[in-house]
């Protein structure tokens, strides 16, 4: 199939795509892209919650499941080059995180990072941008493209440029299915430099299993919809990572267990991985530390006690390593890109163990 056959009408005003004439723009929701870490039921928009739960839900929550964190468009081409032409409707500067990350996306071919597009100031809307791939092509002279989204920001539209006389297939199926997150504004990626930065999309990127990121900053508070949602999804692994949003000592202990009783209930098999707050030694500011490791602690050997063989434990202490922890935030909370990379360095075993055993693919 080559471009030029998919969408001859499909027209942008592209100031790039005027400089090459061998250029053609698609609309990124057309096959054969593929479009994942999206919910069906998402009426067309950019979203990470249904639209049946976006309505009854808390409105912080309604907001952030704009926020396209986790979301990845996927395909195959055989075009020497790639161009990509975003809309969003506004941009909020942050102190502590680069528009790069918040507001843009960055490009990989297979495993290497190709490119990243993103807004050059907090008034610019609309932003393009062309590059050509570095990383060889297969042996039939096509590369395996994946587009992250942006982590902190929603998208309006998203158009992929490719030359016009190149042929876009399908992406390869992932090795693995659906991999939800749940978890704070860490979880959502806050504050990586790039979307391939956050750690669960270095997991996805170097496991290849479909990314579901249910981070929502400042909002992981165990929520009854969110769970019956996240309850609801065919995955292969869920990764547990809730204790830092809850308000209080108390609310954990009433919202943590009845998740992951709920999840295990509707889902028997399904791989569980629970993990407690990153750096407890670091940000001050977080009461009880101690007092929720162990909470969580309990809750996983009372599940293993009672006969759970498919659920691990991950001592948030060891996610950022050993050593250097605090070169590996920006504000002693929120892990920049050498915290993310060694999130992901911790996680990756444990959760490659346990999709490898294929309890639940």
């Amino acid at each position: 199939m080559k471009i030029s056959d998919i969408d001859r009408n499909f027209s942008l005003d592209s100031e790039i795509g005027q400089k090459n004439g061998s250029l053609v723009f698609m609309n990124c929701r057309e096959e054969p892209f593929l479009l994942t870490g999206l919910a069906e039921d998402s009426g067309g928009r950019f979203l990470r919650l249904p639209e049946r739960v976006i309505k009854n839900t808390r409105p912080e929550l309604a907001w952030l499941a704009g926020h396209t964190s986790g979301v990845r468009l996927r395909f195959r081409t055989n075009s020497p080059y790639i161009a990509l032409n975003a809309t969003v409707p506004s941009v909020d500067l942050m102190c502590h995180m680069p528009l790069t990350g918040s507001s843009g996306f960055d490009v990989y071919a297979g495993r290497s990072f190709e490119m990243f597009l993103a807004p050059a100031t907090i008034s610019t809307l609309n932003f393009e941008k062309l590059g050509y791939f570095n990383s060889p092509a297969d042996s039939e002279g096509f590369r395996d493209i994946t587009v992250n989204f942006p982590l902190y920001n929603r998208v309006e539209r998203l158009a992929v440029g490719l030359d016009k006389n190149s042929i876009l297939l399908p992406p390869k199926k992932t090795k693995y299915g659906k991999v939800v997150f749940y978890g704070s504004s860490i979880t959502q990626g806050g504050v990586a430099s790039r979307p391939g930065n956050n750690y669960a999309n270095i997991l996805a990127k170097n496991l290849d299993f479909e990314l579901i990121n249910l981070g929502f900053s400042g909002n992981a508070f165990g929520d009854s919809d969110i769970v019956d949602y996240i309850a609801s999804i065919p995955m292969a692994a869920f990764v547990m990572d809730y204790d830092f949003n809850a308000r209080s000592l108390e609310e954990l202990k009433s919202t943590h267990e009845p998740m992951y009783r709920k999840i295990r209930l509707k889902q028997p098999d399904v791989p569980i991985i629970m993990m407690t707050n990153p750096v407890p030694d670091l940000y001050k500011n977080n009461a009880n530390s101690e007092e929720r490791y162990l909470l969580l602690r309990d809750n996983y050997e009372k599940a293993v006690a009672s006969g759970d063989k498919n659920l691990r434990f991950i001592d948030g202490k060891t996610l950022l390593g050993l050593t250097e922890r605090d070169t590996c935030t920006v504000d002693n909370l929120h892990p920049n890109d050498l915290g993310f990379f060694r999130m992901a360095e911790t996680v990756y075993p444990v959760l490659k163990e346990v999709l490898e055993k294929g309890l639940h693919i």
